[in-house]
């Protein structure tokens, strides 16, 4: 709920279930730097120690996702553009045609390279390239200035399995990641359920997961995506019509054992897509942040960019991660939407919405807990076959971006 009394009403109505049941973009430079301002909610583990900057350099990291075409493809097997110094602000400037980096050692040089020191897996698997061992994969980290960051194997319904869960321990301790979650649903489906009775079990569950990863020194977390923000949908319960499960299940999981690491465009687009059925308000985002960041929840961003749909048909993503990028040559004009160039990046007015603040500003809110890591991400990342430099050129444009946000060196200090 978005109404000023929607926290209250939310935590008295979570308590009463649980005691039954238990708009046009302006130009894009991203080597331009922002300017800074009052931190307001600024949590003081967010970037003491560090400039200023927003976006401290050893925290930058990648989600595997967007590059999910280059770690499965062999290295130099497909020649492709990375972009050119003044790429994307002058489209044509593609750079010269190279042959591609293709598996983890390779990409990760390559991502080391323009300015990444962390690496987020969803998947160990390097297709066409072989097996390669945790081992391996912590050397070749090493060799690129890098570090693994986390995972995404961390399926709500894989980790209650004792054994699959000590496994997921295992692979953290030899990479040396100190947080394993996961972009899925809680439980089955796509929706899952909306009744009270299975987000019971479901919260029950994070809660037993995150205390046994807290045991080995690693945080649970939940990437949340849209259905998330759906409201419940249980005739037994029909006071909770109104109630986002996202809000339930953040209210009732433990702060200490369950985090998160919210997706600043799926968030957006939950935002987006389900309205109150009674007064139309829109999810409290902000709100949501400011509960999590004052609990140190957020424990990282997935920070992805888009463009907002003029016109999008109820109930649907308002967001998409390409457009015609003008004079650009390749794919008919098409092109990834970059980090720190689309509406969610920039914020209001740019995005019709005052909710989206944009990340410069998201980032000075809402500090974050322990990691600490910013992640870029695109769904959109791998291109067409004629344009298979795509994501790699995304990687680098979009760590342009956000080492723009950062002035200084040092460590940040993070609980």
């Amino acid at each position: 709920m978005s109404n000023g009394d929607g926290i209250d009403r939310r935590k008295f109505l979570g308590g009463a279930a649980a005691a039954v049941g238990i708009a046009a973009a302006g130009p894009f430079s991203p080597a331009a730097a922002w300017a800074g301002g009052d931190p307001g909610g600024h949590g003081d583990d967010h970037d003491h120690g560090h400039g200023g900057g927003l976006v401290p350099r050893d925290r930058l990291g990648v989600q595997q996702w967007s590059l999910r075409d280059a770690i499965t493809r062999l290295d130099g097997s497909v020649s492709g553009y990375l972009g050119g110094a003044h790429f994307p602000d002058d489209p044509t400037d593609l750079g010269p045609l190279v042959p591609l980096p293709g598996g983890f050692a390779s990409v990760f040089k390559y991502l080391g390279s323009v300015g990444y020191h962390g690496f987020e897996f969803f998947s160990f698997d390097e297709g066409p390239n072989g097996a390669i061992t945790d081992a391996q994969l912590r050397t070749a980290l090493g060799r690129a200035g890098m570090v693994a960051a986390g995972s995404h194997t961390g399926g709500l319904q894989q980790m209650v399995d004792p054994a699959y869960r000590q496994a997921q321990i295992d692979r953290a301790r030899i990479l040396g990641y100190q947080m394993i979650g996961t972009a899925g649903n809680p439980g089955p489906g796509s929706p899952p359920s909306g009744l009270l009775a299975d987000w019971q079990t479901w919260a029950n569950q994070a809660n037993t997961v995150g205390a046994a990863l807290r045991a080995a020194g690693i945080k649970y977390f939940f990437h949340p995506e849209q259905d998330w923000f759906r409201f419940f949908s249980d005739p037994a319960h029909p006071e909770l019509n109104r109630v986002h499960r996202i809000d339930w299940f953040t209210d009732n999981t433990d702060p200490q054992l369950v985090s998160f690491e919210p997706d600043l465009m799926h968030t957006l687009a939950g935002r987006a897509r389900f309205p109150d059925p009674v007064d139309g308000s829109l999810f409290d985002v902000l709100g949501w942040y400011g509960r999590l960041a004052a609990r140190r929840r957020i424990i990282a961003w997935h920070v992805k960019d888009a463009d907002r749909i003029p016109l999008p048909a109820a109930g649907t993503n308002p967001f998409v991660q390409e457009h015609v990028r003008p004079t650009f040559p390749l794919n008919a004009g098409v092109d990834v939407v970059y980090g720190g160039e689309g509406s969610v990046g920039k914020g209001y007015p740019c995005d019709i919405d005052p909710a989206v603040i944009g990340f410069p500003e998201t980032f000075k809110r809402f500090g974050l807990g322990s990691p600490g890591w910013f992640h870029t991400e695109s769904d959109n990342g791998p291109g067409p076959a004629t344009d298979p430099g795509r994501s790699l050129r995304w990687a680098k444009v979009s760590a342009r971006y956000m080492l723009s946000l950062s002035r200084g060196r040092g460590k940040v200090a993070r609980r």
